[in-house]
């Protein structure tokens, strides 16, 4: 059997503790019955969030680019009756083509996502009729929209400091002792600026509909720093401030 690192270990659970107490409550407020639902998740890593929804009694698929998550999850599990595997959102065909989903859902994958508006083309074909897409992500704007928190050097971790001028484009790239990955994934938010208006757009471009929304001052994400999430209620729906002061947004997609 492989052995999971307590790295791992504890992601798991923070994916299980985030989807469990605030994603799940969050699509059932928004009209889905998860007890029997067919739930599809794209970038599920180790399976913690796809986890918590079999636990609340949704019929489980999912897939992850990266085969050592998939490996790990296959651990971490258990006995639960869940069917994931390795697989790419671009590939041809995609990961369980022909197959439709109630709920498929992307936490805080899709901003990792190359030609965004094609992914959500894709995505599109999973949906049963009446079906939706949950996607969550940090706006670009806010204070950890370039996911710099995961670099190593103090300072590069600041809030906002993707946005000082030249730092994600010319500073980033010249840090000794980071990761090529994390570069070259702040160089990725850095092209695209997605924030809460551009995914707008992107979602209106793919053919889909905005059927709710919910955005964060202190997005559930950061329960793994200790902190209570606290929605941003109306200041999460003026334009411009919303895209610096909302650290996390769950957006609900259909495509009726």
């Amino acid at each position: 059997m492989i052995e999971v690192s307590e790295h791992h270990r504890r992601y798991w659970k923070y994916e299980y503790d985030v989807s469990h107490d605030f994603m799940a409550p969050l699509v059932e407020s928004w009209g889905v019955t998860l007890k029997g639902a067919s739930v599809l998740d794209v970038g599920c890593a180790e399976g913690g969030g796809l986890c918590a929804f079999h636990d609340l009694g949704a019929v489980c698929t999912g897939f992850d680019i990266t085969p050592e998550r998939i490996a790990f999850g296959d651990v971490l599990r258990g006995d639960r009756s869940m069917e994931c595997i390795v697989g790419d959102l671009h590939a041809t065909p995609p990961p369980f083509a022909g197959r439709t989903f109630d709920l498929v859902m992307l936490h805080d994958v899709f901003e990792h996502l190359e030609e965004k508006v094609k992914a959500l083309g894709i995505l599109r074909t999973y949906l049963r009729p009446g079906g939706r897409i949950l996607i969550t992500f940090p706006p670009y704007f806010s204070a950890y929209g370039a996911h710099q928190q995961h670099l190593n050097l103090p300072v590069a971790r600041l809030p906002f400091f993707h946005l000082i001028p030249f730092a994600a484009s010319k500073l980033v790239p010249r840090l000794k002792g980071e990761s090529a990955f994390m570069k070259s994934e702040v160089d990725r938010f850095r092209r695209e600026k997605m924030g809460l208006a551009r995914f707008r757009r992107i979602a209106r471009e793919a053919g889909m509909n905005v059927v709710n929304e919910q955005s964060y001052i202190i997005s559930p994400n950061h329960i793994r720093f200790g902190l209570k999430p606290i929605p941003a209620g109306i200041a999460g729906r003026i334009p411009v401030i919303n895209e610096v002061i909302c650290t996390g947004v769950a957006f609900f997609l259909g495509a009726d």
